[in-house]
């Protein structure tokens, strides 16, 4: 896949994983807490542009209501746990994943 398809691909995810100015200025638990969940989730979506970058196969460990449930209001311990797991399986996708990619330096003239 091209970068230019695989960042429209995931173009709408990283959207919705933007942290706004109220949110990255806010100063409650639940700001917090929702700030936590949108950072995992942007790296969690970085592995996934990484495998699409080297044609891997991968089965996303979220659906699109798990995913938007996570980004709901309010946002409390679990929601943050769900958001680490899910980083982390991705971690361990893109790790199995890229052993097996070939990473041959551009010959230049």
């Amino acid at each position: 896949m091209t970068k230019e398809k695989m960042k429209k691909k995931w173009a709408s995810t990283r959207k919705l994983l933007e942290i706004t100015d109220d949110e990255y200025n806010g100063v409650t638990q639940e700001d917090a807490n929702l700030r936590f969940v949108k950072m995992k989730l942007q790296i969690a979506v970085y592995y996934m542009q990484l495998l699409d970058e080297h044609d891997s196969e991968y089965q996303v460990p979220w659906n699109k209501e798990q995913f938007k449930w996570a980004l709901r209001k309010p946002v409390g311990d679990k929601k943050k746990e769900q958001a680490k797991d899910w980083c982390h399986q991705c971690r361990l996708i893109r790790d199995k994943a890229c052993t097996s990619w070939s990473y041959e330096e551009a010959k230049t003239a």
